[in-house]
């Protein structure tokens, strides 16, 4: 590791996405050959500024009063490459930037994947080869991680920090000469007496899925993970009104969907926002009753006594909803708490992170804007939060939390109330003063987060993980719920609550319930109550598929299968496979020598399978097509190889069945 020095005059403004601050300072640049052929350049941008580097050691330097040192550990096509900053008399500076750029040169480069890619353009990657990209994240948001893969999803180089507590920018683009940059780029500006960070590169042509996998596992030793505890309720199957009812809830709705979830095989029941507020204040933001917590008693009346009911004689798991930082002005807590929340200045042009228009966002007076966040950075905040779960906690005593929003806590706060800390120091003691308080009153609660705030750096704070949004969209959800899984160890993955509309027919039905089923733990948000009775047949159906083999379903070995760009998906037990095809491209399953049982669920666009399973141990075989309700409509013995070859009618929204004699 043989670095280049020299001095470059930069513009810290290098994209749209992340242009928190325009200056022109001093940019140190170290350039290194690494171990493991990655080729990585560091900037950066001090203050006080450096104007000169001189090499005290093998990769140590000196520069106007501070000490820098570069170290490289390596363990096969691994590297890290550690930097440690401090001034001599442990003074305080500002490390206004730091930025990691990795190069690239390679024929087979295809595209981009990060944690950042949207799911609902039903790729598997953030951008191609030709493309530029850039992804914003935070503490409570994303993961600062990027890997260039070929055609096949064969990782080319992986590269992310290690540090997870920063603003980071991670961006790519394509050169002239073929080259391709992986940008990591630190956008807030840090006061410190010592800094040290490390960048995890991988250059091991093993697939996308293991590569990210293999990163999220470093950073999870790095950071002392230890998972929150995870309880048998987080694989409850779950029910939600929100996508149909929304907030315009009331006692009678509750009780019929509560009654119909419980028939079908649901177990937890989410009171999504509108158990806490009356209609519409979700909506309003800043300036409506957000963060009472307290359900309305002519609205709701009796709604402990209800949840009691639900708990004792349904035996339906309770989750309350809560968006934990968002507090309205109309709240009865407002007043108490106005002076902690994050004030913006509008006069500067950076972007604060989080939601910045009305009316999350309102103006204080011509310069100043509140937001509907309360700010972590204060003291007044973790206390706040802990008093919160615990006032809910005992006024209607839940078995588990959703909680919401986390991702648009701005990481930027310009108020006059002190800030005690970092964004990502306050950011962690607020989490960690609900997660003790949760514990406290129910060792055995379920937390469950959304993607992008469902990240390695807040993974320790929940045990359930979920994709965002995709209403009417079960492949979308899919592919995000398949994004987050490399990083996901510790926590139980769910799914988003699968919403479809009424009039949809019954295969559709089932290509909705197959994939959550085969996805996670099964999350369902559609109107079951007015829809045909065929719906919460199919319903019905498939949870009982889930409940007949949930332990496989949930611990078994997950992994991608079949084309990179439109993947489908596999979960291995020792004796079941679970194989789910959506692409109609897969071709070739790997699958174990010691199963009993093989599921195919069929959401291609085809009644035609045809695919070859590799792996099975020789012998006489029960092979069955069932349909959207999971019914036999044919059934056939066969002798079956070790490389199965299978041409198969099996309906759209059904499955195979393959069980060994």
């Amino acid at each position: 590791m043989n670095p280049l020095v020299h001095f470059r005059r930069l513009p810290l403004c290098l994209g749209l996405t992340a242009a928190l601050f325009t200056s022109f300072l001093q940019a140190s640049e170290f350039s290194f050959h690494l171990k493991n052929g990655a080729i990585v350049e560091v900037y950066l941008e001090l203050s006080p500024s450096v104007d000169d580097w001189k090499p005290v050691d093998e990769n140590a330097y000196s520069g106007n009063g501070y000490a820098l040192a570069f170290e490289e550990m390596t363990e096969g096509a691994r590297s890290e490459l550690k930097v440690k900053l401090a001034r001599d008399g442990q003074e305080s500076f500002t490390l206004e930037d730091i930025r990691w750029n990795c190069r690239l040169n390679d024929p087979r480069l295809f595209a981009i994947w990060t944690y950042g890619q949207d799911a609902a353009q039903h790729k598997n990657y953030r951008a191609l080869a030709s493309e530029s990209f850039g992804d914003l994240t935070a503490p409570n948001s994303g993961i600062p991680f990027a890997m260039a893969v070929g055609r096949d999803g064969t990782n080319l180089l992986a590269a992310g920090l290690l540090t997870q507590s920063r603003v980071v920018n991670v961006r790519g683009w394509p050169q002239e000469n073929g080259e391709y940059q992986l940008h990591l780029e630190t956008r807030t500006p840090i006061q410190t007496r010592a800094f040290s960070d490390t960048l995890y590169t991988e250059t091991s042509p093993r697939d996308w899925f293991s590569a990210a996998k293999s990163y999220a596992q470093r950073v999870d030793k790095r950071l002392k993970y230890k998972p929150f505890p995870v309880s048998p309720a987080c694989y409850y199957p779950l029910y939600d009104v929100w996508y149909w009812a929304g907030d315009n809830t009331d006692m009678s709705l509750y009780w019929n969907t509560l009654l119909q979830a419980k028939e079908l095989g649901f177990q937890s029941y989410l009171f999504d926002s509108g158990w806490e507020s009356y209609s519409g204040e979700l909506s309003r933001w800043l300036e409506g009753s957000l963060g009472n917590y307290s359900a309305p008693e002519d609205k709701l009346p009796g709604f402990a006594d209800f949840l009691r009911a639900a708990r004792q004689d349904l035996g339906m798991n309770v989750i309350l909803w809560l968006a934990p930082y968002a507090l309205g002005r109309e709240s009865s807590f407002y007043e108490g708490m106005r002076d902690s929340h994050v004030v913006l200045n509008k006069s500067r042009g950076w972007y604060h992170g989080g939601d910045e228009s009305f009316p999350a966002t309102m103006e204080i007076d011509e310069h100043y804007a509140e937001n509907v966040n309360l700010c972590p950075r204060t003291e007044a905040t973790p206390e706040y939060l802990k008093s919160l779960f615990s006032r809910v906690a005992a006024d209607y005593q839940p078995d588990g939390y959703w909680l919401d929003f986390q991702e648009t806590v701005p990481f930027l706060c310009e108020a006059q109330h002190n800030h005690a800390t970092s964004f990502a120091g306050g950011f962690y003691l607020s989490q960690s003063a609900m997660k003790e308080s949760i514990l406290k009153q129910n060792g055995g609660a379920t937390v469950e987060m959304r993607y992008p705030g469902a990240n390695l750096n807040n993974k320790r704070f929940a045990n359930l993980w979920q994709s965002i949004d995709f209403p009417q969209d079960f492949d979308a959800m899919r592919l995000c719920n398949l994004m987050m899984r490399p990083f996901s160890q510790g926590v139980v993955m769910g799914t988003d609550e699968m919403f479809w509309p009424m009039d949809a027919d019954n295969t559709t039905v089932a290509r909705y319930v197959a994939t959550t089923v085969f996805s996670g733990v099964p999350a369902i948000g559609a109107n079951l109550l007015d829809a045909p009775q065929a719906h919460a047949q199919i319903t019905k159906a498939w949870l009982a598929f889930y409940h007949a083999h949930q332990t496989a379903l949930t611990r078994g070995s997950f992994r991608p299968i079949g084309d990179f760009v439109e993947p489908d998906q596999k979960i291995e037990s020792a004796e079941e496979a679970f194989v789910y095809l959506r692409s109609g491209k897969t071709s070739n399953v790997a699958v174990g020598e010691t199963l009993t049982r093989v599921f195919i669920a069929n959401c291609t666009n085809s009644d035609q399978l045809e695919l070859m399973l590799n792996g099975l141990k020789e012998g006489e075989y029960r092979i069955e097509s069932l349909n959207f309700l999971l019914q036999r409509v044919a059934l056939r013995t066969a002798h079956l190889t070790n490389r199965a070859e299978l041409l198969e009618t099996v309906p759209q929204g059904g499955m195979l069945a393959i069980t060994r004699k």
